[in-house]
C-alpha cells in the first residue's frame, strides 16, 4: 500500500493581502484564507493515485493553529490523515528553515513513497521548497508531469521540459512538484465534510524532533526582509514608423540593444 503525503499550506485570500511593515511579515490573523491554490492539484493528484494504486493519503501544513481548517478541507476531500506542524519556534521560517522542518518531519515519518508538492504559494511564490526537500530527503523531484503510472515501486511518467517531451522512471520514493493546469480539483461531499470532523489532526510540535538547534524560524532563518516598498511598473509606449521591413528591421535592433536576439542557425549551442 502506497503511503503519499501532500504538502499544503493555508494562505490569504489573494484580495485580502497585507504586510507587517515592521517585520516584512504577512499579516494572518482575521484575515480569511484558503488552501493554497496549487496544492488543491496537488490533493487530487494524491486522491487519484489512491484511487487507482491503492494507499493512503496524508496532508501536512506548516504553520499556526488556524491551518487546521485548511486539513479538515483535505479530510472533507478524501485525506486519510492530517498532521499539523506547529510551534511558535517555527514562526517567520523562511524556505530554508521551512525545508528544514520538513525533513525532520519526513525522518520522524520514516515510512513515505509519494510526496506531492504545488508549484508555488499565492502569498510568496519562491517556488523553491520542492527543490531543496529534493535535495534535503536525497530522493527524486519531477515537475511538469502530464501522465503518470506506478509498476510496484517503480513510478512511470511523461514530463514537459522546455520544448520537450520527457519519459522518466524511477524508483520509489519520489517527490512530485505539480501545477494548476494537471488536473481539476473534486468538489468536497457533505458526507465528506461530516467525516473530516470526526478524524484527529495529529500536531508535530518543536519537542517532537529532539529540538535540534537549526531549527529556529524566529531567529535562525538566514532571508531577512530589510524594507518594504509598493511597486508600481511604468511602461513606456513607442511607436515605429516606416514599412513592415523598416519596422521589423528596428525590432531586431531594439532586442540586440537589450541583448535578447538570437539568430537560429539549426545547430546546438
Amino acid at each position: 500500500m502506497y503511503k503519499i503525503f501532500v504538502l499544503l499550506k493555508q494562505v490569504p485570500k489573494s484580495q485580502n493581502l497585507q504586510i507587517d511593515k515592521n517585520s516584512g511579515t504577512l499579516i494572518r490573523k482575521n484575515i480569511e484564507t484558503i488552501i493554497n491554490p496549487d496544492d488543491l492539484n496537488g490533493l487530487e493528484l494524491g486522491l487519484t493515485i489512491k484511487e487507482q494504486y491503492g494507499g493512503e493519503v496524508t496532508a501536512i501544513s506548516m504553520g499556526p493553529l488556524q491551518a487546521k481548517a485548511a486539513l479538515r478541507e483535505a479530510l472533507a476531500m478524501g485525506v486519510d490523515h492530517a498532521i499539523l506542524i506547529c510551534d511558535p519556534q517555527f514562526a517567520h521560517s523562511d524556505t530554508l528553515q521551512t525545508t528544514l522542518v520538513l525533513k525532520e518531519t519526513f525522518n520522524k515519518i520514516k515510512e513515505y513513497d509519494i510526496i506531492i508538492t504545488g508549484r508555488e504559494t499565492s502569498d510568496s511564490s519562491t517556488g523553491q521548497v520542492p527543490f531543496q526537500l529534493s535535495e534535503a530527503l536525497d530522493i527524486p523531484l519531477i515537475t511538469d508531469i502530464f501522465s503518470f503510472e506506478l509498476e510496484n515501486n517503480i513510478f512511470l511518467c511523461q514530463r514537459n521540459f522546455g520544448h520537450e517531451s520527457q519519459n522518466i522512471k524511477v524508483n520509489l520514493p519520489v517527490l512530485i512538484r505539480i501545477g494548476k493546469h494537471f488536473n481539476e480539483p473534486r468538489h468536497i461531499p457533505l458526507l465528506g465534510i461530516k467525516k473530516a470532523f470526526d478524524k484527529k489532526i495529529e500536531i508535530f510540535n518543536y519537542e517532537c524532533f529532539d529540538c535540534p538547534e537549526y531549527i529556529d524560524g524566529c531567529n535562525k532563518s538566514p532571508t531577512q526582509v530589510v524594507s518594504i516598498e509598493k511597486f508600481y511598473p511604468k511602461r513606456k509606449n513607442e511607436f515605429l514608423n516606416g514599412t513592415i521591413t523598416d519596422k521589423t528591421q528596428e525590432v531586431i535592433e531594439i532586442m540586440k540593444d537589450h541583448g535578447i536576439e538570437r539568430i537560429y542557425t539549426g545547430k546546438e549551442e
